[in-house]
């Protein structure tokens, strides 16, 4: 009789301590997701009368960046800075009474959603996301202090001038090559081709090549120093003009080189880098007038950053 009592209570006991066990752990975890709520809501940032939280700010964070991706400290830094200085524009916005007009909330939505894949209630979900309308809200403020910025000719000119150094293209190669899976058939192919054209190497290619190019009779492109594996490199810019290498050997396969064409070093044109010049300065204009009118905004309004409640180290300006 005692045994089978004892029998019988030893199960009772387990299921008791297991139950003890799984609500100590639940108890635990809710405990740990109160305490991960509460600090979200801690304040990170306050401009005059309105405070952001924590929470805010990973709410922008994941604008910027998809959820899931790891995020260094020193990023973290950077957007949050981004995040002061946004928040600051978006304060000014309201003051100044900038709002939105219907054509332009409905033009940001569908090219949103381009970014989305189909999913029914999508345009309405994303709408009903203040945090997308403020950001929106942001850009719109700034397109209105940079929308008449303009790159004359002489700022091109004089910027070409200037940095003519940057614009110097080194020695460049124009190469073409065969790709076979077979040493065999590659080494009685190199022995063929050294005696011929550059027709026959091209025809070759289109014959025997294994690689995407094949069809284009082998032309891999331009390269110059650095742009090719320094092995391959090295057999590349070492062939004379017209001729074809030995049988290299990569994790592809096996290769024959030819090099077409070698350029010499040059300074490009200023007609050739004008458009790449005006985004140049383009840009650096956007950027001076922006941060400009955010030193005004800090100047002007009272904020305040409350860095002891950031996870992460932020060397930014706390307030002013």
């Amino acid at each position: 009789m005692k045994k089978t009592r004892l029998l019988i209570l030893i199960p009772a006991i387990i299921i008791v301590a297991g139950s003890s066990f799984f609500g100590y752990r639940y108890i635990e975890q809710r405990q740990k997701e109160k305490a991960e709520e509460k600090k979200s809501q801690l304040p990170v940032l306050k401009i005059e009368e309105i405070t952001y939280s924590l929470s805010d700010f990973e709410n922008y964070v994941r604008q910027i960046i998809p959820q899931g991706q790891d995020i260094d400290n020193g990023t973290l830094s950077q957007l949050f800075d981004q995040f002061v200085e946004d928040k600051l524009i978006l304060y000014s916005a309201k003051m100044r009474k900038m709002e939105l007009t219907e054509s332009e909330k409905q033009a940001f939505w569908q090219r949103l959603i381009r970014d989305y894949p189909p999913q029914e209630g999508l345009k309405e979900q994303l709408a009903s996301d203040q945090g997308l309308e403020d950001s929106l809200l942001v850009a719109k403020y700034k397109y209105e202090k940079i929308k008449d910025v303009v790159v004359t000719e002489d700022e091109i000119k004089a910027y070409y001038q200037e940095h003519k150094k940057d614009f110097l293209v080194p020695e460049r190669v124009m190469v073409s090559h065969i790709l076979v899976s077979s040493s065999d058939l590659a080494v009685g192919l190199q022995q063929k081709l050294s005696k011929t054209d550059e027709t026959a190497f091209r025809q070759a290619a289109r014959n025997y090549s294994e690689a995407p190019d094949a069809y284009k009779g082998g032309l891999m492109g331009v390269f110059k120093p650095g742009d090719l594996p320094y092995d391959m490199e090295k057999v590349v810019f070492g062939l004379e003009e017209g001729k074809i290498s030995q049988v290299f050997q990569s994790p592809y396969g096996y290769h024959i080189f030819r090099l077409d064409k070698r350029y010499a070093p040059a300074l490009l044109e200023e007609e050739e880098v004008s458009r790449k010049i005006r985004n140049i300065l383009m840009e650096n204009k956007v950027k001076d007038i922006i941060e400009r009118e955010v030193e005004e905004l800090k100047a002007t309004y009272h904020w305040q950053v409350f860095t002891e409640n950031l996870p992460f180290k932020n060397e930014g300006k706390e307030n002013a």
